[in-house]
């Protein structure tokens, strides 16, 4: 009867749920973000190669290749990087017709 019983609360607990996030854990490329549909969650590592303009952007990746970024003011978090900085951004896709950029929700520096 034991054994009954603590099969049932440990199959509730495995069924329970759980946190998700809404981003995969796993970083990926700029060039598999680039392939991303609009809209789609990515956490990408690199590094800011040059600031455009305003909250704009050069981000590369440690394959070379690159894309802009949109990083509002707020979502800084009061970190100061520049280009030597390795960071962890966490963002989704903003495609149009002309370009693809990555509206970035979170920077992290990657220590």
């Amino acid at each position: 009867m034991k054994k009954i019983i603590i099969a049932a609360i440990s199959a509730s607990i495995a069924m329970a749920g759980g946190f998700t996030s809404k981003y995969s854990s796993e970083t990926i490329s700029v060039k598999e973000a680039l392939k991303l549909k609009d809209d789609a969650k990515v956490v990408l590592e690199g590094k800011i190669k040059s600031h455009i303009k305003s909250d704009k952007y050069e981000f590369i990746d440690k394959n070379g290749d690159v894309i802009i970024i949109e990083i509002d003011n707020k979502k800084w978090d009061n970190i100061t990087v520049n280009e030597d900085t390795p960071l962890r951004i966490r963002g989704e896709i903003d495609k149009d017709f002309t370009k693809t950029e990555i509206d970035v929700d979170s920077v992290e520096v990657v220590k």
